[in-house]
């Protein structure tokens, strides 16, 4: 009788164990140094999120749930180690996921060296000619917007904004750029400006100065920090 006891328990055991492994997995989490905002239950900010064992930086996706026992702090880019807990639908409360989003363990915590770039910058040079102040009229600038991966700023005589289609470390390329068309006194220096910047494939910053490459590793132009 013990030994028949002995076994009806041990199988109990064995089956909710088992039961409990299926339901619940672990995977590899890349969380990104900023949020973005999210729609749902009202406007909110969202984590950016990819799983695997290597990052993409185009494949970042907005993250509606929230990880328990995470706490995020902008400007750092993590892997987390994370379980996923597939909750039974009466247990889901309304407009929420029905998985169950765990961290484990912070596998890796590092500065996102993109945000150095996060900043507005003042033209200085074009081709490594400088850009004097009788040239100057407006002066040129860009701002940078690395959450939004979007770009502001003017030439000179316009405005423009558009996108960047790719920041890392290194590289850097932009989308679509539109701006508006008035004409100015002296247009040199803004349509110079203009035929350059989707040329633009690469960057480097030391200290406050922000240096635009093209492909071949040209500079196509030098900016200094705003104050």
């Amino acid at each position: 009788m013990k030994q028949t006891l002995f076994l009806a328990i041990l199988f109990l055991t064995f089956s909710c164990t088992s039961h409990k492994e299926k339901d619940t997995n672990s995977f590899t989490y890349w969380v990104n140094s900023s949020k973005s905002t999210c729609s749902g239950t009202g406007n909110k900010q969202c984590l950016k999120v990819q799983k695997g064992d290597t990052i993409n930086p185009e494949n970042w996706q907005l993250f509606y749930s929230k990880i328990e026992g995470f706490e995020f702090e902008p400007g750092y880019i993590y892997k987390l180690r994370v379980s996923e807990k597939q909750l039974k639908k009466e247990d889901v409360p309304a407009d929420a996921s029905s998985i169950e989003y765990t961290l484990i363990k912070v596998l890796e915590k590092r500065q996102d060296m993109r945000l150095r770039i996060n900043d507005i910058w003042v033209l200085t040079a074009i081709e490594g000619e400088a850009v004097t102040p009788s040239q100057r009229g407006k002066t040129p600038r860009i701002e940078f917007n690395v959450a939004k991966m979007k770009i502001m700023g003017t030439d000179g005589c316009n405005n423009f904004t558009g996108s960047i289609k790719k920041l890392e470390t290194k590289a850097i390329e932009f989308g679509p750029i539109a701006g508006t068309r008035k004409l100015c006194p002296n247009m040199e220096i803004p349509d110079k400006f203009n035929s350059l910047l989707n040329k633009t494939a690469a960057y480097k910053i030391e200290k406050n100065q922000l240096t635009l490459l093209d492909t071949s590793g040209k500079v196509l132009f030098s900016f200094k920090k705003t104050d």
